[in-house]
């Protein structure tokens, strides 16, 4: 009876967790949460929930569906209001110019790498959602950058867990 319980109860913890990741990646994506340990709190959900194929694939979907869609959020908010033209206007820094360049330059590719860059990832949302791109063409540029960023992590995770059953 109480293996029902605890297996019910460990089920819905790792239920949580995904969610949580994905909430976590969407403020992450929409800027909001730049702050939060996103890298950390993906390779802790990897080792909570095992590195099966399904648990790695569900943590991973979590993370790219939450990068994706919180990119998408901001891309449409900037798109329709604005804020970002208002605020912006006449104050282009150096920073800002040459995101704005690298942009221009590289278009679309440029969102996916960045994407696969911990630190960079999202900061090409602003710039893209100013030009007169395809949202669609943005999110699944976000989403191929944003998957190989899971990989990388998926890949760190399960490095870690390999390590720990060694020792």
């Amino acid at each position: 009876m109480y293996t029902t319980v605890i297996d019910a109860g460990a089920s819905l913890v790792a239920q949580y967790g995904v969610f949580a990741l994905l909430v976590v990646f969407a403020l992450e994506g929409a800027l909001v949460g730049k702050v939060i340990p996103t890298r950390t709190l993906f390779v802790a959900a990897v080792l909570a929930i095992g590195t099966t194929t399904a648990g790695m694939l569900s943590v991973a979907a979590a993370a790219v569906a939450g990068a994706t869609a919180g990119q998408v959020v901001l891309f449409a908010l900037v798109r329709h209001t604005d804020v970002a033209s208002d605020r912006f206007a006449g104050e282009a820094t150096d920073e800002s110019s040459r995101v704005a360049r690298w942009f221009d330059r590289w278009g679309l590719s440029a969102v996916a790498l960045s994407n696969t860059l911990p630190v960079a990832r999202g900061t090409l949302t602003v710039p893209a959602a100013m030009t007169d791109e395809n949202a669609v063409r943005f999110s699944a540029s976000s989403m191929v950058g944003s998957s190989i960023y899971a990989c990388g992590l998926l890949a760190v995770g399960g490095g870690i867990e390999l390590l720990l059953t060694i020792a």
